[in-house]
């Protein structure tokens, strides 16, 4: 995947996580991503790096090290989501 292939998903991940949440409910116009969250096979481990990297967030990036632990999450959020289509 490209770089903004990997963001692209990846916010679509978030979103999808943070609508369901919320209470969200998924209809006939809803995106791909967020339709198959609910049933998603690594659903834990895709809330689990979410809150992990929530959780260490400080509310803003000011260093190229900080940038980097958003870098990573996107790659293992990805990652984690697309397992389920190569086993």
């Amino acid at each position: 995947m490209e770089e903004k292939e990997i963001i692209d998903l990846s916010n679509d991940i978030v979103e999808g996580l943070t609508k369901l949440a919320m209470g969200s409910e998924t209809g006939l116009f809803s995106g791909k991503v967020i339709k198959s969250l609910e049933s998603h096979p690594n659903l834990e481990e895709i809330k689990s790096l979410f809150t992990k990297h929530i959780a260490s967030f400080k509310g803003a990036y000011d260093t190229t090290e900080e940038l980097k632990t958003l870098t990573d999450f996107r790659f293992k959020v990805v990652d984690a989501y697309n397992k389920s289509s190569k086993q």
